[in-house]
């Protein structure tokens, strides 16, 4: 696994070859991203919880008419898988069982509509599937085996046995609040909510940035720098942004196992009450975006499990000229 000296030094590497493209380059229609998230990312001696993801997104600004508040519209195409964990990925002793294993595999379609007033608005349908269909054990089990890590599980003994279909569909809102008169600083809201029976949830977040900030509807804080129509170079960004969040928690088919199912494995209960701190960079130029964000969670199983902590590390590339 990447030692945090290692990651640093790539970011750093990373964000200073993005830099030598030039301010002017035209814009793009479509874009394609990859995220990978993992808990090693933010601390080299975890393995547990939400312990690794893999999210492929395809995103490409549709034609509209250019007219009233409505800036632009635009359609996101996601594939991902994300595992999960107890408090280690080898169970030799039944105290370290603490949160089921299992897997989420899923595909999801989305739509962003974005405003000149700087608020936007996403509708996301997502369908996955927990339990043996979502590929989790073979996938960590192939990822330990190939690395010459431990052995995983037993995932037959501490795992959710049965899997579950889920459709899940959230809405999100975010908000431009305030941006001082340079231009360096801005406070949104981004409230939003999903219902489904893998999650259910409604969270409400206040998001704080500083640096070099591009306007939401050209954003990487609303993945928006794509673009149906050529209107002038985009600004770069290069920003560091916190953003606290308060969840209530209905439902979590990780934890509790599938809401239509029988599950024969062991589950637990949930807190309902959660808060998520994310801590993070985000790089933008016309053809490139990168970003480094850490999350870190209060307990969310009643179990002897501690709160979680992870980062994801996303790179996207944009093409398809205007």
């Amino acid at each position: 696994m990447m030692k945090p000296l290692q990651l640093r030094v790539l970011l750093i590497l990373l964000f200073s070859f993005l830099g030598f493209e030039t301010l002017h380059a035209q814009e793009y229609k479509n874009q394609f991203s990859i995220e990978t998230d993992n808990d090693q990312y933010i601390n080299p001696n975890h393995d547990r919880y939400y312990t690794d993801g893999t999210i492929l997104t395809f995103t490409h600004a549709m034609h509209h008419a250019d007219t009233g508040n409505l800036v632009k519209k635009i359609m996101e195409y996601q594939l991902g898988q994300q595992l999960y964990n107890p408090s280690t990925a080898h169970i030799y002793q039944p105290s370290l069982f603490d949160r089921p294993f299992t897997g989420y595999l899923f595909g999801s379609v989305a739509f962003n509509w974005l405003y000149k007033d700087e608020s936007a608005f996403k509708f996301t349908a997502q369908l996955g599937t927990i339990g043996p269909n979502s590929l989790g054990e073979p996938i960590q089990t192939w990822f330990h085996k190939f690395f010459k890590l431990y052995p995983v599980g037993p995932w037959y003994k501490y795992g959710i046995q049965k899997s579950e279909l889920g459709l899940n569909l959230n809405l999100d809102y975010k908000k431009l609040l305030y941006r001082n008169d340079g231009g360096w600083f801005d406070v949104s809201m981004d409230p939003d909510a999903q219902l489904g029976n893998t999650f259910t949830y409604v969270d409400a977040g206040m998001q704080l940035r500083l640096g070099n900030l591009g306007k939401f509807f050209e954003s990487e804080i609303t993945n928006s720098r794509v673009s149906s129509i050529d209107k002038g170079p985009q600004k770069h960004e290069f920003y560091l942004f916190t953003e606290p969040q308060f969840s209530y928690v209905a439902y979590n088919a990780t934890i509790e196992g599938g809401l239509f199912t029988h599950e024969t494995g062991p589950t637990f209960g949930i807190y309902h009450i959660v808060y998520i701190q994310q801590i993070g960079l985000e790089y933008a130029s016309a053809r490139w975006s990168a970003g480094y964000v850490a999350f870190i969670k209060t307990r969310e199983v009643k179990s002897t499990a501690l709160g979680d902590q992870w980062a994801a590390i996303n790179l996207a590339y944009r093409f398809g000229k205007i």
